[in-house]
């Protein structure tokens, strides 16, 4: 398996998800993930791990989430802002259970 990393990725690649529908754009590249904006499909702006990219090709990112998964993935921090706290990273990776420790709620 590939381990992508910010090297891999750069602003205005086109994200897909496992359906090769069109997620957006990446509009900025972290160590720890990219950042895809808010729009039409995004109500906020997500902060995808690289952990859940499939390939990468010229100017494209294909993710192994579909984009329903991808929707409702709890992104909208990115992973580093939490290092070291074990609750807050299983929240940030999505389950179905509120996140008692988000004070950023909309």
């Amino acid at each position: 398996m590939t381990q992508w990393t910010s090297n891999n990725i750069h602003k205005g690649m086109e994200v897909y998800s496992a359906e090769n529908e069109d997620l957006g754009h990446v509009e900025d590249v972290y160590d720890d993930s990219f950042l895809v904006q808010k729009g039409l499909l995004f109500h906020k702006d997500r902060y995808i791990p690289y952990s859940v990219i499939s390939t990468i090709d010229e100017e494209n990112v294909h993710l192994m989430v579909s984009k329903a998964e991808a929707r409702e993935m709890r992104w909208d921090q990115r992973p580093n802002e939490h290092t070291g706290d074990t609750l807050q990273t299983f929240y940030d990776h999505g389950t179905d259970l509120d996140n008692p420790l988000n004070t950023h709620r909309a």
